[in-house]
């Protein structure tokens, strides 16, 4: 993402809490040598040598919070390439960061200190699509969007979707189990991932690509690297259970004075129309000043749809397959929310033109925030539907009476998946200050635990939150976590730093 900031201080100079562990190796010529062997000369590029802007690209998180300095970064383009590397690395406890689209959002896509980062950015083919039950097996590295273009030709649709879907990587929004916009409709990955292609620490591929539904032999290792941020082994390819494209899509966008109301929103959708409603996605007002001052909403300059003087809005989007009905039945029930005074304003998009013009607002809403200061503080959390938008004002409250806004903070934004539970708190920050991040962080994740809510929703732990994974996981669970870590990989080599405090 371009932010028009200078990038940010590297990670390892800022960041005192985490030392690098002194059994890791460093890299040598000799290992440089043994990555050309394997690799053709461009897809080993070494720090010395890169054009700055490419290896920022690689070393600089999406949010400009954590940068690192790699000797060398990899870009193998096959499963077997990968199981060479990582052999190679074990061996010589040289520490890797699995790399996909580098849009992680909790700093767990780039280094700390001196790991090497291996990139499946040419892990890029489609090996299989079945077009008659929607199965799809491809690399690690295909891009989200270009899975949907390819897949629209068929008449399907990958089940998740994210505003960095022209980024991310299908391998990292599995590594992460990535959630987003889809949903609250076909479930997270562990719902439709059916298979994946592992390579191992050691080198060792498991091959665990399958198109059955059922296959009920033994322990699911897939589960066990959905989620695991590249702590356990490195994905490679991906079998995925894609969905038709239903034809009749609506988009309403619904303007709010609170947030209760909104609740009752979600209840009446989830009654009225639970058979369509494919997202139910909200952002505040502030939100919308922010799109429209950076003038990134579709077509760029073009006015707010409905009144922009409400607190809270909601893109409501339902899918079916008879356009007459789904039209009659999305008019209907616009006019029910008016009748029952839930909605102060609203509107359906009449075409594809004006629905995609109101989801601009939505999905543009990450990167404009993040333009309006040097840094960044953000939180992924889940909490119970009721306390959702309470922790906006709340957290916004706090940070006046603080005196942190506007001296340090320029703001408080929420936004996020009201069908999951899940908010997005960004809160563009006037420095890259670690001590106020902490403040920040204590406040949001000590209100998030005593709702029993989860420090991270769909974003992962990564860097950012490892601090605070006891805050939703007990010692129990952790120390459980770690003894699978030790069972695939001895040597830590797998994104050291990341996820465990």
């Amino acid at each position: 993402m371009s932010h028009g900031y200078q990038v940010t201080e590297l990670t390892a100079n800022k960041l005192h809490r985490v030392h690098r562990h002194s059994h890791f190796s460093k890299v040598t010529v000799d290992d440089i040598k043994f990555f050309k062997s394997i690799l053709p000369p461009t897809s080993v590029l070494e720090k010395d040598s890169a054009p700055e802007d490419v290896y920022l690209k690689y070393t600089t998180d999406w949010y400009n919070v954590y940068r690192a300095n790699p000797p060398v970064i990899l870009f193998p383009d096959t499963t077997e390439q990968v199981s060479q590397i990582l052999k190679h690395c074990n061996e010589r406890h040289i520490a890797v960061v699995p790399q996909s689209g580098n849009t992680s959002a909790a700093g767990g896509s780039v280094p700390v200190f001196d790991e090497i980062i291996i990139s499946t950015h040419k892990m890029n083919k489609i090996r299989y699509f079945d077009e008659f039950r929607g199965d799809l097996i491809c690399d690690a590295g295909c891009v989200l969007q270009d899975l949907d273009k390819y897949l629209c030709t068929y008449g399907y649709q990958m089940p998740l979707d994210l505003p960095a879907r022209h980024l991310c990587a299908i391998g990292g929004n599995v590594a992460t189990n990535a959630g987003g916009i889809r949903q609250m409709r076909f479930g997270n990955l562990h719902s439709t991932v059916m298979g994946l292609e592992v390579v191992l620490p050691d080198g060792t591929i498991l091959d665990n690509i399958s198109t059955l539904k059922k296959d009920n032999t033994g322990y699911h290792l897939k589960n066990l690297f959905i989620g695991s941020e590249g702590t356990l082994g490195f994905i490679t390819g991906v079998s995925i259970m894609t969905a038709p494209i239903r034809e009749s899509v609506n988009v309403f966008l619904l303007g709010f004075d609170h947030f209760d109301d909104v609740i009752q929103t979600y209840s009446l959708a989830k009654k009225e129309i639970s058979e369509t409603l494919s997202a139910f996605e909200v952002f505040d007002k502030d939100c919308v000043n922010t799109v429209r001052e950076h003038r990134l909403q579709e077509p760029k300059g073009s006015a707010f749809p409905i009144s922009d003087q409400h607190q809270i809005y909601v893109i409501l989007e339902s899918a079916g397959s008879q356009p007459e009905y789904e039209v009659a039945k999305a008019e209907a029930f616009l006019k029910l929310l008016f009748d029952k005074g839930c909605v102060k304003a609203g509107i359906l998009a009449k075409n594809p033109t004006e629905a995609a013009h109101l989801w601009s607002w939505r999905t543009k809403t990450p990167q404009a925030i993040v333009k309006n200061a040097p840094s960044s503080i953000h939180f992924d959390v889940s909490l119970p539907l009721p306390k959702l938008y309470q922790l906006v004002l709340e957290t916004r409250a706090w940070a006046q009476s603080e005196g942190l806004i506007p001296n340090e903070l320029v703001g408080i934004f929420g936004y996020g998946h009201v069908g999951d539970g899940n908010l997005h708190l960004t809160i563009p920050a006037m420095h890259d200050d670690e001590s106020l991040k902490e403040k920040v962080d204590n406040f949001v994740y000590k209100w998030t635990a005593q709702y029993k809510g989860s420090v991270s929703a769909e974003h992962g732990i990564g860097l950012m939150k490892s601090l605070y994974l006891s805050y939703t996981k007990s010692k129990a669970m952790i120390t459980s976590m770690l003894k699978i870590k030790d069972v695939f990989d001895p040597n830590g080599i797998m994104n050291p730093y990341k996820v465990f405090p």
